[in-house]
């Protein structure tokens, strides 16, 4: 994909996380929780979320449908089949439906448009709850000195996820197994 879609954007809003944690929404830790909470989202989901327009090119498997992707797919701008022009029919689902079978690896190329303007609520609230968390866990160190011998132990916490998490990942998840 071209990745014409702003890839830095958070998918919740910077203000949004500083009133849950009582900062200021320019902290550059709150922004670094905030990126990678939503980096999170679009790797676990396999999906950009934002909406964006890409071009991709395909293989052709010998059938006349073909699958984007990613979803929802809400506009498809031009679509080439082995360099000649073609006017298939798209779904929102992500699906290309030719005329006749399409044949040949990197046969088909696609300029399309995708994704959600706005991120929609439970992904927002799932990725608020994501970088909340991870704003609160700090790692920590644990030390001790015992006359002369000291001993110093890094204690690394992770961040777990919630139901909230797990259901929007499903729900948005594209292909594979969770």
């Amino acid at each position: 994909m071209s990745g014409q879609q702003d890839q830095s954007k958070p998918l919740a809003s910077p203000d949004d996380l500083a009133q849950r944690l009582n900062c200021k929404p320019d902290d550059p830790k709150l922004i670094l929780c905030l990126r990678l909470a939503s980096d999170r989202f679009t790797g676990q989901s396999r999906n950009p979320i934002l909406k964006g327009t890409d071009t991709i090119v395909l293989d052709g498997t010998g059938g006349r449908t073909v699958r984007l992707p990613v979803r929802p797919v809400t506009d498809v701008d031009k679509v080439l089949f082995n360099g000649q022009p073609a006017d298939p029919e798209w779904s929102a689902d992500g699906m290309l439906r030719f005329e006749h079978p399409v044949d040949g690896w990197r046969s088909i190329q696609v300029t399309y448009t995708h994704g959600y303007d706005p991120v929609p609520g439970d992904v927002d609230d799932a990725v608020l709850e994501q970088a909340a968390a991870i704003y609160q866990v700090m790692p920590g160190l644990a030390s001790w000195t015992t006359g002369e011998e000291s001993r110093t132990y890094s204690v690394a916490q992770s961040v777990g996820t919630s139901a909230a998490w797990s259901a929007a990942i499903a729900k948005y998840r594209i292909g594979g197994i969770l």
